[in-house]
C-alpha cells in the first residue's frame, strides 16, 4: 500500500513538474517575444556626427537659438535641480528617402519640444516649471517629412524640462528610414502605449469581478487580494498613460514607488491566500512593511536634498523588489513541499508570475544581464485572465455543476408544490364546509317555510273541526309536491344542462298529465352543444324550472303548461307558460318568486314574470348568458 502511494505521489510530482516546464516555455518562448521588438532586425540608423547642450531660461525654440552650447557625448545625464535644456544633435543623411525619416526619441524628461532644421515636429502639453505636464514620458514614432531634410548634415533640436525627478537623461535617438523603422517599432510601441490601455481595461473588469466574488465566494481572502492585485496593475498602467495628473513631479515620483512596490506586496498576499492555509501573520506583516517603506520613501522625497532624495528610495525599491521576489518563491516552494496540491493550472500560472517578478528584480539589480523590465506587468493580463478562469471554474457558486443546480431547483419546486397542494386542500375543505352549511340552511328554510307551514295549517283545521276531506287531500298533495321539490333539489340531476332538462321532463310530465293538464315540451337541439354550465349551475337552473312548474300546478288553475328551452343570440332562454288565471305582477313578490330570482342570480341569470300569450295566463322566463366556449352550431 505504501509503495502504491509513493508511486502515485511521484507520478503526480512528475506531471506537476512537466506542466510547469511546459507553460514556462510556452510563455517565455511564444508569448513574451511577441511583446518586444527584435533589435537584430532594426533598420540602419542615420549617423550622428555632433551633439551639444545649452542650459536656457525659457522652454522655447527662440531661447534655444540663443543658447551657449557645449559639446557632449550621448547618453548624457544632468542632476539635480529643475532644469531647462536645449540639446542639438547633428545627423548625416546621404540621400533623402522619398517618404522621409522616422525618429524615436528616448528621453528621461518631463516634457520636451522637438524641431528639425528649425521646423517644429513635436510640441504637446505644458513646459513651464511648476505647471509642467509629463508628455515627455511617452515613447512614439515621429515622421520627419522629406521636405524638411537635405542631403548632408541636418540638425535635430530638443528643448527639455525636468521639474520632478532629479535626473535629466538624454539618450541617442533612433533615426532611420520611416517605413523600415515603423515596421520594426510597431509591436514595441503598441506594448508601451495601446497594450497598456487595453490591459488596464481588462484587468479593471477582472478586479471588479473579484470584488464581487468577495461577497459571493467562500474563499473571500483570495478574491480580495486578486482584486487588490488587479487594482495595482491598473494603477501602474494608468500612471504610465496619465500625462497630466493633478500632482507635481514629486507627487508623481511618490506615486510611482507606491504603486510599483504594492504589486509584489499584493502578489505575495495573493499567493498566500491561494494556498488555502495562509501563514499566520504574513499578510499583516507585509502590509505593515509596505506602509513603513512608503513612509521612509516619502520622507526622503520631500525632506532630503536631491539626488539622495531620489537615489535612496530607488535603492529601497530595488531591495524591496528583490526581497519580495525571494518571499514569493519561498512561499510557493514551501506550499508545494508541505501540501498535496490538485490545482494544477493555477499552480503553474503562479510559477510563471513568480518567474516574471524574479526577472524584474534581477533586471533591476543586475541591469547588465539584459533581462529587461516590466515582465510581470506585461504578463499580468494573460496570467490573471487564466487564473481567474481556473478559479471560477473550480470555486465560484455561479459555476456549480448543472446536476447540482437542477437538484437544488427540483427540491425547491417540490417543496413549493407540496405547500401549494396543502393550501389547495385546505381551501377545498373550507369551500365544501361552506357549501354544506349553506345547503343545510336552505333545507331548514324550506322545511320551515314550506312543509312546516302547510302541515301546521292542516293540523289547525283538524283541531277546530273544519278539516274537510277534499281540503285535507289538497293540503297533503301540496306537502307531497313540496317534499318532491326538496328531494329533487338535493339530487345532482346531471352533469350537463341537456341531461338536467331530460331529467326534469321525465319527472314533471307524468305529474302534470296526472292532474289532467296538457303538457307541451320544446327543446332546441343546440342545447346539447352548450358546455358553459357546471353541475352546481345546472342544479340551480333545475330548481328554478321546478319552482315555476310547481307554482303553475298549485296556483294557475289552467289546462296547459308549456316548457320551452332555446338559444337566442349569445344566451339561453327557458320559459314555463300556463293558460291559467294569471299572476299579479305589480305587487310584492312572493317567497317562491324570490327564491327563483336568487337562484337565477347565482348563475348570472335573470327571472322575469309576465302575462302569457294574448294576455292570458303566466309566463316565467329564465334568461342565462353563456360565459365560456360554446360548441359550433
Amino acid at each position: 500500500m505504501q509503495g502504491a502511494l509513493r508511486s502515485a505521489y511521484w507520478r503526480q510530482l512528475a506531471v506537476f513538474g512537466l506542466a510547469i516546464i511546459g507553460v514556462q516555455l510556452i510563455y517565455w518562448l511564444l508569448i513574451d517575444p511577441r511583446l518586444h521588438a527584435d533589435r537584430s532586425q532594426a533598420p540602419p540608423p542615420m549617423e550622428i556626427v555632433e551633439t551639444s547642450v545649452a542650459r536656457i531660461a525659457e522652454p522655447t525654440l527662440e531661447a534655444a537659438a540663443k543658447g551657449d552650447y557645449k559639446p557632449i557625448e550621448l547618453p548624457w545625464t544632468h542632476c539635480c535641480d529643475t532644469a531647462i535644456f536645449s540639446v542639438r544633435i547633428a545627423f548625416k543623411v546621404d540621400k533623402v528617402p522619398a517618404d522621409g525619416l522616422g525618429i524615436i526619441s528616448t528621453l528621461q524628461v518631463d516634457n520636451y519640444r522637438m524641431a528639425v532644421n528649425g521646423s517644429t515636429l513635436y510640441a504637446r502639453g505644458r513646459m513651464q516649471p511648476g505647471r509642467v505636464s509629463f508628455d515627455g514620458q511617452t515613447t512614439f514614432l515621429t515622421r520627419i517629412p522629406a521636405g524638411l531634410l537635405r542631403p548632408g548634415v541636418n540638425q535635430l533640436n530638443y528643448v527639455t524640462v525636468r521639474n520632478g525627478y532629479p535626473y535629466t537623461d538624454i539618450y541617442p535617438p533612433i533615426i532611420s528610414e520611416f517605413g523600415a523603422l515603423e515596421r520594426f517599432s510597431s509591436r514595441r510601441l503598441f506594448l508601451i502605449n495601446g497594450f497598456y490601455g487595453l490591459s488596464a481595461a481588462v484587468l479593471g473588469m477582472l478586479g471588479l469581478l473579484a470584488a464581487i466574488m468577495i461577497f459571493r465566494s467562500d474563499d473571500w481572502r483570495f478574491a480580495a487580494w486578486l482584486s487588490a492585485l488587479c487594482a495595482a496593475f491598473v494603477a501602474y498602467m494608468t500612471y504610465s498613460l496619465w500625462l497630466d495628473p493633478p500632482v507635481d513631479g514629486w507627487g508623481r515620483m511618490l506615486a510611482f514607488f507606491a504603486i510599483y512596490l504594492f504589486i509584489p506586496t499584493a502578489l505575495l498576499c495573493f499567493i498566500d491566500s491561494w494556498t488555502r492555509q495562509p501563514m499566520r501573520g504574513l499578510q499583516p506583516v507585509m502590509l505593515t512593511l509596505y506602509g513603513t517603506t512608503m513612509a521612509v520613501i516619502a520622507w526622503h522625497i520631500y525632506r532630503v536634498p536631491m539626488p539622495q532624495g531620489f537615489d535612496t528610495p530607488t535603492s529601497i525599491w530595488i531591495w524591496y523588489l528583490m526581497g519580495s521576489t525571494i518571499f514569493v518563491i519561498a512561499r510557493l516552494i514551501w506550499h508545494f513541499a508541505s501540501q498535496k496540491e490538485d490545482r494544477l493550472i493555477e499552480s503553474v500560472l503562479l510559477t510563471v508570475m513568480a518567474t516574471a517578478l524574479a526577472f524584474d528584480a534581477f533586471g533591476s539589480w543586475f541591469p547588465q544581464w539584459g533581462l529587461g523590465e516590466g515582465n510581470l506587468l506585461n504578463s499580468s493580463v494573460f496570467l490573471l485572465l487564466a487564473m481567474t478562469a481556473a478559479f471560477l471554474a473550480r470555486n465560484f457558486r455561479l459555476f456549480q455543476s448543472q446536476g447540482a443546480l437542477n437538484a437544488m431547483l427540483q427540491a425547491k419546486v417540490e417543496q413549493r408544490e407540496a405547500e401549494l397542494a396543502e393550501a389547495a386542500q385546505r381551501e377545498q375543505a373550507l369551500i365544501r364546509q361552506q357549501t354544506l352549511d349553506e345547503e343545510r340552511r336552505r333545507i331548514m328554510r324550506d322545511l320551515h317555510d314550506g312543509l312546516g307551514s302547510q302541515l301546521m295549517s292542516i293540523m289547525l283545521s283538524a283541531r277546530v273541526g273544519v278539516a274537510e276531506p277534499a281540503v285535507v287531500a289538497e293540503g297533503l298533495q301540496s306537502v307531497i309536491d313540496e317534499m318532491r321539490l326538496m328531494v329533487d333539489s338535493m339530487d345532482s340531476v346531471g352533469e350537463s344542462l341537456s341531461s338536467a332538462l331530460a331529467t326534469f321532463k321525465a319527472r314533471v310530465q307524468p305529474r302534470i298529465e296526472a292532474t289532467g293538464i296538457a303538457f307541451e315540451w320544446h327543446e332546441d337541439p343546440a342545447i346539447a352543444d352548450v358546455a358553459d354550465f357546471g353541475p352546481r349551475d345546472v342544479l340551480q337552473i333545475f330548481r328554478v324550472l321546478q319552482e315555476a312548474v310547481t307554482n303553475a300546478l298549485k296556483h294557475a288553475g289552467g289546462s296547459r303548461i308549456a316548457v320551452r328551452a332555446v338559444r337566442e343570440g349569445q344566451g339561453l332562454v327557458l320559459t314555463v307558460d300556463d293558460d291559467g288565471k294569471g299572476i299579479n305582477t305589480t305587487g310584492e313578490a312572493g317567497r317562491g318568486l324570490t327564491n327563483m330570482q336568487l337562484r337565477a342570480a347565482s348563475v348570472q341569470g335573470h327571472v322575469a314574470v309576465e302575462p302569457g300569450a294574448g294576455g292570458k295566463g303566466t309566463r316565467i322566463t329564465l334568461s342565462l348568458p353563456m360565459r365560456g366556449t360554446v360548441a359550433a352550431e
